[in-house]
């Protein structure tokens, strides 16, 4: 019988990035469903099973931060990963308050970000880590 494939939720409102993030995790063998709102991620998140949310920043109708913290109210176990062109340390605290498990700034490195999602998803990573550290 054949392991179902885990279901990545990316929120994304770059459609090259979108793309990007699908081809590569696609071929990676995850199953991606993209939102280019924090609506639409929320909408998604009541109706579909997902093993990982990956947020970027710059949705028009909210930011990573509070979209984290809706998922939470709805979901308290998924990972989540945010992805932000800001790297600072304030906001990698902020996203780790939030509910985060990891924080990442882009331009990510997507062996950095293959493996971050392969240990949340492994459950290897625990809760509030912060993937993006120095």
């Amino acid at each position: 019988m054949k392991t179902p494939r885990k279901h990545i939720l990316v929120v994304e409102s770059n459609d090259n990035s979108v793309e990007m993030l699908q081809m590569y995790l696609g071929h990676a063998k995850y199953r991606v469903t993209a939102a280019n709102t924090c609506g639409k991620c929320l909408q998604l998140a009541r109706i579909e099973r997902v093993d990982l949310y990956l947020l970027g920043d710059g949705c028009e109708d909210g930011d990573a931060f509070e979209l984290c913290r809706k998922i939470r109210l709805l979901d308290s176990n998924t990972p989540i990963i945010i992805c932000s062109a800001n790297a600072s340390r304030a906001d990698r605290r902020q996203a780790m308050s939030a509910g985060a498990q990891a924080y990442l700034a882009k331009p990510c490195e997507v062996e950095e970000l293959r493996l971050t999602i392969r240990r949340l998803i492994a459950g290897t990573l625990a809760r509030g880590v912060d993937a993006g550290a120095d």
